[in-house]
C-alpha cells in the first residue's frame, strides 16, 4: 500500500513539472495564455487627422460697363444687367458724343450738348433706358452760349398789303434779330412805329397804321418777348411818303 501511494505521488510530481515546463514553453514561445484574454477592451484609436476646412469659391468680379456711339465694353458678372441685351438702343442715345459709365445700379452720363434741354431729355431717355433700379447721375456739360454781338440790330422793317394789317409769312425772320438781342437783353425794349401811305382817308390811315403796329406786337409777344418790353410809338409822320409801298410798313427798333 504504501509502495502504490509512493509511485502515485512521483507521477503527481512528474506531471505537474511536464505541465509546468508546457506553460512556460508557451509563454516563451507567445503561444499560450496571455493577460489579453482577460483585459478590458481597448479604446478605439483616435484619428488625428486634420479636418480641413472646405474650400470657399473666389468671388465674382465686379460688373463694370463704360459706352458710347461706337461700342459698349463691360467687365465681370453682368447677370444684373439686363439692358446689356440691347447695346444697339444704348449706343444710339449716346450718339452724340455722349458717354456712359458704371456698373449695374448706378451710372454716369458725360459728354457736352448745346443746350439745357437736350441735356434734361438724354438723361430722361437714360433713366428710361437703365430702369427705375438704376441711378443715373446726369453730368453732361451745357456748351457756353455764343457771345452776343455788342451792336443792337437795325430796325427791321414789315410790310403790308394796301388796306391790310395781316403780317406777311416772312415776319419770323426779320424780327429773329430784334427777338434775339431782347432776350439777350432784358433790360432792353422794342419800339414799334406804323406807316401808311398818303393815299385816301387820313383818320382810316391812321387807325391802320396802329392795327399794323399791333399785329407786329403779337409777334413779338408769340415769340416770347414780354409786353411790358414792348413800346408802340406814333412816329412823327405817319404818312410813309411817296413811295406808296415804303410807305405801307411798320418799323421795330431796340432801345
Amino acid at each position: 500500500m504504501q509502495s502504490d501511494q509512493s509511485s502515485y505521488s512521483r507521477w503527481s510530481w512528474i506531471v505537474a513539472l511536464i505541465l509546468a515546463l508546457i506553460l512556460l514553453w508557451m509563454l516563451m514561445t507567445g503561444r499560450g495564455p496571455s493577460s489579453t484574454c482577460c483585459a478590458p477592451p481597448a479604446e478605439p484609436a483616435v484619428t488625428t487627422e486634420a479636418i480641413l476646412p472646405a474650400p470657399v469659391a473666389a468671388p465674382a468680379e465686379a460688373f463694370h460697363f463704360s459706352a458710347g456711339c461706337s461700342d459698349v465694353a463691360s467687365t465681370g458678372d453682368g447677370a444684373n444687367a439686363r439692358w446689356l441685351a440691347q447695346s444697339d438702343t444704348l449706343k444710339g442715345l449716346l450718339c452724340s458724343d455722349l458717354k456712359a459709365e458704371g456698373d449695374d445700379k448706378s451710372e454716369v452720363l458725360t459728354g457736352t450738348v448745346d443746350t439745357d434741354a437736350i441735356k434734361q431729355q438724354k438723361g430722361t431717355d437714360a433713366q428710361a433706358f437703365f430702369g427705375s433700379g438704376v441711378t443715373v447721375d446726369n453730368q453732361i456739360t451745357v456748351k457756353a452760349a455764343e457771345p452776343v454781338a455788342a451792336i443792337a440790330p437795325p430796325a427791321a422793317k414789315l410790310y403790308f398789303n394796301t388796306g391790310e394789317t395781316t403780317i406777311k409769312g416772312d415776319a419770323n425772320a426779320e424780327l429773329a434779330a430784334i427777338v434775339d438781342w431782347l432776350k439777350a437783353n432784358v433790360n432792353a425794349k422794342a419800339v414799334i412805329s406804323g406807316f401808311h401811305d398818303s393815299r385816301g382817308n387820313q383818320a382810316f390811315n391812321e387807325d391802320l397804321a396802329k392795327n399794323r403796329a399791333k399785329s407786329v406786337s403779337e409777334t413779338l409777344k408769340a415769340a416770347g418777348i414780354d409786353e411790358a418790353r414792348i413800346e408802340m410809338r406814333k412816329p412823327q409822320n405817319i404818312d410813309g411818303g411817296a413811295d406808296l409801298a415804303e410807305a405801307r410798313r411798320v418799323e421795330v427798333s431796340v432801345e
